[in-house]
């Protein structure tokens, strides 16, 4: 018993000396992390952090790299699956105040990669700038809104980007312009970057109005997704020119169940879970979903659900 305790308390010494002192006391091991996503599904974290600074921020993505540590950031979760073996690796959840503040400069907005997506729209509409209210009702953070290129139908939070700040491998800062980005709907050359903050350019407009179209949108968006407190996911994107629900109802899929994860037949494209499901149930599911209706039409869905 002594000893193997000696082995725990000399490989948590070999852990934590991956980073440096200064930033020891952020990180924790054996993160559970299915409580940060919204399908309360997943493993843990080798390493954990939330970083209350851009300094630390910086010296945590430096640290992992030089030691070969694989890192992902963990923004909301909305649309996140993370597997049951967990992740071996860093984690880095951008969510204090100092990473998650929204500034007004004129009539641009600058705001960290950890603000809520629909706090910075509020926000916007509060200062009376249009241009974000559009995207109300979709769930994360402005980083995540970022590199998957928050959609709708005839805009996107691309056309707005004046400038984003990325950390790189060596944990410096990189400033990137709006002519070195591209945005295609839901996806940008973004992918794999770590955000530290982003900055919009939107136009003045009456408060009241922009408040009216924001409610009006949120209202719409509501109703095509499932009810807040339910375990949920969007799990594929709806194709040009084609219905999930014809989709689905060609290929046999309609309200397909893997174990204790199903295929929503009153919100299309979202996956809900209870119980029990495990993350191999949904990627099952996923996976048999996407087959059907490939072999029985033709279309290759795509699906906006992360996996680590």
């Amino acid at each position: 018993m002594a000893r193997r305790i000696a082995t725990e308390q000399a490989n948590e010494f070999k852990n934590k000396m991956i980073f440096p002192e200064n930033l020891q006391h952020l990180i924790r091991e054996g993160e559970v992390l299915a409580p940060f996503t919204w399908l309360q599904l997943g493993g843990t974290a080798r390493f954990f952090a939330e970083p209350t600074s851009a300094e630390e921020f910086c010296g945590l993505v430096s640290a992992a790299s030089k030691a070969d540590l694989p890192i992902r950031i963990l923004g909301d979760g909305s649309n996140l699956l993370i597997r049951s073996s967990g992740f071996d690796g860093l984690v880095i959840h951008p969510c204090s105040a100092a990473l998650s503040r929204i500034e007004f400069r004129g009539s641009s907005l600058v705001a960290g990669a950890g603000a809520k997506l629909n706090h910075v729209i509020t926000a916007a509409i509060g200062s009376g700038l249009a241009g974000l209210e559009h995207l109300a009702g979709i769930p994360g953070t402005i980083g995540g809104a970022l590199v998957g290129n928050a959609s709708v139908t005839n805009d996107d939070i691309g056309n707005r980007v004046t400038r984003v700040v990325i950390i790189d491998q060596q944990g410096q800062l990189e400033e990137r312009r709006a002519e070195d980005l591209q945005f295609a709907f839901c996806r940008s050359n973004l992918d794999g970057s770590i955000v530290l903050e982003v900055e919009l350019q939107l136009e003045p407009s009456d408060p009241i109005q922009l408040t009216r179209r924001m409610q009006a949108g949120w209202i719409v968006k509501r109703k095509s997704q499932p009810f807040s407190g339910t375990r949920n996911a969007l799990a594929f994107a709806e194709p040009d020119g084609c219905s999930l629900v014809d989709l689905f109802e060609l290929a046999g899929v309609k309200g397909a169940v893997e174990g204790e994860a199903a295929l929503s037949t009153q919100f299309p494209g979202y996956i809900v879970v209870s119980g029990t499901a495990t993350p191999e149930q949904v990627l099952a599911l996923v996976g048999r979903v996407k087959q059907s209706v490939e072999v029985r039409s033709g279309i290759q869905l795509q699906s906006p659900l992360k996996v680590w």
